[in-house]
């Protein structure tokens, strides 16, 4: 991936997406999970095969999405950090089955 905005490519997977928004700094952390997670939880994701929507783009065997429309949402939509971190509690033993 490039981080200026001059060599962008056209279109983004959503881990090729996720990778941009880190370079660019719109997100501190993003994988291609983090990004599926948000296409399915969030009212205003600008993509989609409804009709409403910015298509997905089939390439290969991978959904794709223009590149321009995928980081303006971003910029006006970044991901949250993730604030609940990691589970500082010690492990604690499983019971012994009979």
């Amino acid at each position: 991936m490039v981080s200026t905005s001059d060599n962008l490519p056209p279109f983004v997977t959503f881990e090729t997406g996720a990778r941009l928004l880190v370079e660019l700094g719109i997100a501190q952390h993003a994988t291609g999970d983090t990004i599926r997670y948000l296409a399915r939880t969030r009212e205003d994701w600008p993509f989609g095969d409804d009709g409403n929507r910015l298509p997905y783009i089939p390439i290969a065997n991978a959904r794709t999405m223009e590149t321009g429309a995928f980081l303006e949402y971003f910029r006006k939509n970044p991901p949250q950090p993730d604030v609940r971190g990691p589970d500082k509690r010690p492990r604690a033993r499983r019971p012994r089955r009979s």
